[in-house]
């Protein structure tokens, strides 16, 4: 069941995003876009399904759907991330068919871009893999007796899965042919991620045993150093 429930999930958000990037394009068969599109499917499914074998409880967090502990602005929090996340996509169609705000990247800056979407993708499995309390939204999970993990990725950063995300945006924006969107929108969208981050280390300092020590152990939200 595990599985069935991953495989529909995993198809329902690739044909969410290629719709947010098709939708805006003149035409449906955009190349560059399709098959990124079967790439992600590709490795998506497979990583999955192995995390599926190996780390079930991992998949089954990210699964979750019926959030009993999520605060309220947290909801609030979740919309400004999803809305932010379409316009973003529908932008990277719009610089690349109709403003044009930098020149298009070389070939090889692309297959670059696609290398660090595959970095991105990458620090977003392990998280799952080291975090079995990942889940989508801010919830304290007491019925799993939810536990500090500050081990891997999270020795580095807080947020590694906000630190996957934005290497998985900036590199697919690349691949498809925005140099815009792939660093300054990159930045852009990543300040809708703001709030959810301060709210959700509101939440675990007060809720989770060990979080607000570990608030000063790890410096760093997303990137070391910088942020």
């Amino acid at each position: 069941m595990l599985y069935i429930k991953t495989l529909i999930g995993i198809v329902f958000q690739v044909l969410l995003l290629a719709l947010f990037l098709l939708l805006p394009a003149p035409t449906w068969y955009w190349f560059d876009a399709i098959f990124w599109s079967g790439f992600y499917f590709l490795i998506n499914v497979i990583t999955s399904f192995w995390i599926c074998a190996y780390y079930p409880a991992s998949m089954e967090a990210r699964l979750e759907s019926n959030f009993k502990r999520q605060p309220k602005k947290d909801k609030l929090a979740t919309s400004i991330i999803i809305i932010a996340i379409a316009l973003a996509l529908n932008f990277i169609t719009v610089d690349v068919f109709y403003l044009n705000i930098f020149e298009t990247p070389a070939p090889t800056a692309k297959y670059l871009g696609l290398a660090i979407f595959v970095i991105g993708y990458a620090i977003i499995f392990l998280t799952m893999v080291q975090n079995e309390f990942a889940q989508s939204v801010v919830n304290i999970q007491d019925e799993r007796n939810q536990l500090l993990v500050d081990t891997g990725l999270y020795s580095h950063v807080r947020h590694p899965m906000y630190t996957g995300f934005m290497f998985f945006f900036a590199g697919m924006a690349l691949w498809l042919g925005s140099i815009f969107m792939a660093t300054i929108g990159t930045i852009i969208l990543m300040l809708a991620f703001i709030p959810r981050i301060l709210i959700e280390e509101e939440t675990l300092s007060e809720e989770l045993d060990g979080y607000a020590a570990y608030l000063q152990r790890v410096q760093y939200r997303i990137i070391p150093r910088v942020y």
